[in-house]
């Protein structure tokens, strides 16, 4: 057995802990203070020395991810911290936050907070990451460099890791590698997945609030029917993918939200959509985000209607070939080659992409439950925390290889 696996092995009870604590008080969005604090809290017990990372949110964009449904968020900060010295320097990320939906499975340590809950697997990452910490902490002296630790919030937004990337996380120390770990509770536990070249879809999300004219509906005359128009742009922009993009490339685009009017016989003032888009070849989302707007303009004002766009994006992650092919024997060292493939892109997205534009980055899936299991994002959604140990030492199998290469 790998060492650095025996050493998670043994420590299976305080990532556990660790876990089950963040899982029964989980937060959303940007701002984590519960979260922020424990996770410092441990780096402390561990002799770690740790950071704040993030920025103050403008007053625009708080506004904007208050439509997208989240709280009023003046602030994002995820943590940092380094151990070891010197060059090369990989980064270790783990994400923090929880979604904005309900828990439903009668667990011991299920959240205690109605409607928020730990349904894509963040509180493991945040654990296995804590967790991983503390063994290469224990073999600091031997480390032939720099592991920097990121602890992110806001990735269900989107663009946390932004704020993380803007406030130099990856400088001082220089990043020159990256990695990170999301579970998956539909693939078997120990079982490692992973993409070269793109590894996840690239989410462009907008918001329209439509401005018309209410009235009576007896005379439509007299109005600008904010409802008309809404479903004249529905239709406008399910015809993009089928008539403006290569059949070749993907593109899945949803209208998530499309709501108005109070009354049956009533012409309403308003109406609003929500809707995204998600690819995967570059030249086919530029395309997209030029004629969204376009679109959007075109077809409000062609009904004589008025308008406001709110919008949100995320680009793919890329992983590097040639670093997959590095760290491949690292993860085998974990779980063995035959718990290894390589597969095809996700069709989620994944916020690291804001790293690996910066620096060469991979990322993997990890084996978290069986087939049977129910999908991230559902409310019954469990995790098999066997997993746990498996993530925390590949962490640090990753960082511990990578550095002695390099």
């Amino acid at each position: 057995m790998n060492t650095f696996l025996s050493e998670a092995k043994e420590n299976f009870t305080q990532i556990t802990q660790d876990r089950r604590q963040l899982h029964r008080q989980p937060e959303i969005g940007f701002d984590l203070p519960v979260t922020v604090k424990y996770v410092q809290t441990r780096l402390s017990e561990m002799g770690i020395e740790s950071r704040l990372c993030g920025g103050v949110i403008d007053e625009k964009l708080r506004q904007n991810f208050m439509k997208g449904g989240f709280p009023y968020m003046k602030q994002c900060y995820g943590v940092t911290a380094t151990i070891g010295e010197g060059e090369p320097c990989i980064l270790l990320r783990a994400d923090m936050d929880a979604l904005p939906m309900p828990e439903n499975a009668e667990l011991e340590f299920k959240s205690e907070i109605e409607n928020r809950a730990h349904m894509c697997g963040h509180d493991a990452h945040t654990a296995m990451l804590l967790g991983a910490a503390q063994i290469l902490k224990n073999h600091e002296a031997e480390l032939p460099g720099t592991v920097k630790l990121m602890f992110q919030p806001g990735e269900e937004c989107g663009c946390g890791s932004k704020f993380m990337v803007d406030d130099g996380i990856l400088e001082n120390p220089t990043v020159n590698a990256a990695f990170m770990i999301h579970v998956m509770p539909q693939l078997n536990v120990g079982k490692v997945q992973y993409s070269t070249g793109i590894a996840s879809a690239a989410m462009d999300t907008f918001i329209v609030d439509i401005k018309g004219k209410g009235g009576h509906s007896s005379e439509p005359q007299k109005t600008i029917d904010p409802l008309l128009i809404s479903n004249q742009l529905y239709t406008a922009l399910n015809l993009l993918s089928g008539r403006e993009t290569d059949p070749k490339q993907t593109v899945a685009m949803t209208v998530g939200t499309q709501t108005g009017g109070t009354a049956i016989n009533v012409i309403p003032d308003e109406s609003h959509m929500g809707f995204s888009f998600r690819t995967f070849d570059r030249t086919t989302r530029e395309h997209l985000l030029r004629r969204v707007p376009e679109i959007v303009d075109h077809t409000v004002k062609m009904w004589r209607g008025e308008y406001s766009l709110c919008e949100f994006h995320t680009p793919s992650t890329y992983t590097d070939a040639e670093l997959c092919a590095s760290l491949r024997p690292a993860l085998e060292k974990v779980v063995l080659s035959e718990n290894i493939e390589k597969t095809a892109p996700m069709s989620g997205t994944e916020d690291f992409g804001y790293v690996t534009e910066r620096v060469p980055g991979m990322a993997v899936w990890l084996g978290a439950g069986t087939e049977s299991s129910a999908p991230l994002h559902n409310p019954d959604m469990q995790l098999d925390e066997d997993c746990l140990p498996i993530g925390a030492a590949i962490y640090v199998n990753v960082a511990w290889e990578w550095l002695r290469n390099h």
